[in-house]
């Protein structure tokens, strides 16, 4: 990468940082000012009968939060409502239709997860989360000893593609990818609303598709919780390149490293049309 791509990466990160705190701010008086959309906070979040007293965002002076892993992290909420009697309504706003949801290291996801959920990640899923995101210390000797069209891509990202992963172990080929479908709830419900937070005060509870800046046309409340009975329990090896990416119900999970850094990191990713696409189909089903 040369020195006018990566400015134009840390500009695009920057605009995309700054435009979203943007559209939290408005948003957020858009609340204020709207009874009919306060009503429709308050339904979506089964709060019926209060009233809402006040909304804030955390804009560009947001504070980390404590961490499941006694450190700090950011808080999956960029909305806080409180209601009348003092309760909060946390709110996860997105203002575009995909992209990043979360990235973090492969050591922190497991550790993280395992907390967050008081479950143990078995060793096998842990040394096949080490192969495709090439935290494993073998990777460079695998690789050697599989020789494919896709070395110096695996040399390069110092992981082995899912193509690869089954030549080397089709057990840990199918049980990372099973263990990913079986889990799919917990996963979303990380990505969209614990994260690391420790607290569940720093949990989001409503997820928001919501641009105000004029850049897209969708307005559509979820409530997060609801959505547990909604994911369907779906992945798959990505298709192309010898198979770098996990599909996921709601979005997908890849290898990622914006900084360069080796071994990546996870980055999901989250998506409109997929997350509509479960309640569209959960709402058919139980008509």
């Amino acid at each position: 990468m040369n020195g006018n791509d990566k400015r134009n990466r840390a500009e695009g990160w920057k605009h995309a940082k700054l435009s979203g705190h943007e559209n939290e701010q408005l948003v957020c008086e858009e609340i204020k000012g709207s009874l009919f959309i306060q009503e429709k906070i308050i339904k979506c979040a089964h709060k019926e009968g209060m009233s809402i007293k006040d909304v804030a965002f955390g804009g560009l002076n947001e504070k980390n939060v404590k961490s499941v892993l006694d450190d700090t992290t950011k808080s999956k909420t960029d909305i806080i409502v409180t209601l009348n009697n003092d309760d909060k309504i946390n709110i996860s706003l997105k203002k575009d239709r995909g992209g990043q949801v979360y990235l973090i290291s492969v050591e922190r996801f497991i550790i993280g997860y395992e907390k967050q959920y008081n479950e143990i990640i078995p060793s096998n899923i842990k040394k096949a989360l080490g192969l495709f995101w090439g935290t494993d210390a073998d990777i460079i000797k695998i690789i050697g000893e599989l020789p494919t069209k896709y070395d110096k891509y695996e040399i390069r990202k110092h992981r082995l593609v899912g193509e690869v992963l089954n030549e080397y172990d089709s057990d840990l080929y199918k049980e990372l990818v099973n263990w990913f479908s079986s889990k799919m709830f917990n996963i979303f419900d990380f990505c969209f609303s614990k994260g690391l937070a420790a607290n569940n005060d720093d949990w989001a509870d409503l997820l928001w598709y919501k641009n105000d800046l004029g850049e897209d046309s969708f307005d559509r409340l979820i409530n997060l919780h609801d959505m547990e009975k909604m994911v369907n329990n779906s992945a798959e090896y990505g298709n192309k390149n010898g198979e770098t990416t996990l599909q996921l119900s709601f979005g997908f999970v890849q290898w990622h490293s914006p900084t360069k850094k080796i071994p990546g990191d996870m980055q999901f990713h989250h998506s409109y049309d997929k997350i509509i696409g479960l309640i569209d189909d959960y709402t058919k089903t139980n008509k």
